[in-house]
């Protein structure tokens, strides 16, 4: 009886190149989806996928592993070759850990905090806070990196006016402010109030011709929201700008 490695080669060897390449594309598309998948649904859920530009480096990660891999099989790929099962598992290995880097460097920037500060909000991502910035959070729930998307909280200003100017001038110096302080991070609730008496109604932008307005308009509209209700305050990432839309009446 024939050992299963030696029947699993004799199978593979039945394989020509193109086969073997379509089939290794099959494979790396089904593990792209899936890590596609547990990026756009878990540790950036809604609309962050797209303000965070993880789209882009998913893509660059995704991408090459899902060519460079059918593209080294289809060169390689020679039934008559003796070593075809390490050639082909050589391959894998590198396959496996340039995404496994690609996903872990994905995971590093993975937005943790969504923090509600004096009139905006920023997204706060897992490698712009240290474990000893973490280590100061007067909560628990706020000392941990999240791993199902941002947690939303807010930010309050130190009460004593002497730590307040130590903030100011730490800020001044180069220093975290206030929305990366885990330190002065509040449940959401306590300062949800003031923060929305700083939106602006989206039907304020209405007479705006600009797509991204347009959108906004749909989407809340498909909702059966009012825009007269509809709150919009300024999002910050490291990246760029946005705009998040607020229903009061869901909080």
């Amino acid at each position: 009886m024939q050992p299963e490695s030696e029947i699993a080669a004799m199978h593979l060897r039945s394989f020509n190149r193109f086969q073997a390449a379509a089939l290794h594309l099959c494979f790396s598309l089904l593990l792209a989806l899936l890590v596609f998948c547990l990026f756009r649904f878990l540790w950036y859920p809604d609309g962050l996928f797209g303000v965070a530009a993880a789209g882009k480096l998913l893509l660059l990660v995704t991408g090459v592993d899902v060519v460079i891999g059918p593209l080294l099989t289809l060169v390689v790929f020679n039934p008559k070759k003796k070593n075809l099962p390490f050639d082909l598992a050589v391959i894998a290995v590198l396959q496996v850990s340039a995404l496994a880097y690609g996903v872990q460097v994905m995971l590093d920037s993975r937005p943790i905090f969504l923090v509600g500060v004096t009139d905006r909000f920023e997204l706060v991502m897992a490698n712009e806070l240290a474990d000893a910035d973490l280590a100061k959070a007067t909560q628990p729930e706020f000392g941990q990196r999240s791993w199902t998307g941002p947690v939303l909280v807010g930010a309050k200003r130190p009460a004593s006016s002497a730590a307040r100017s130590q903030l100011l001038f730490d800020t001044l110096e180069g220093k975290s402010d206030l929305d990366r302080r885990p330190e002065y991070y509040v449940p959401y609730s306590e300062i949800s109030a003031d923060l929305l008496k700083r939106g602006t109604h989206l039907s304020h932008w209405g007479s705006v011709d600009h797509p991204e307005v347009k959108r906004a308009l749909a989407y809340v509209r498909q909702r059966q929201l009012d825009p007269g209700q509809v709150l919009v305050l300024p999002l910050k990432t490291r990246l760029r700008f946005a705009a998040l839309l607020i229903d009061p009446a869901a909080g």
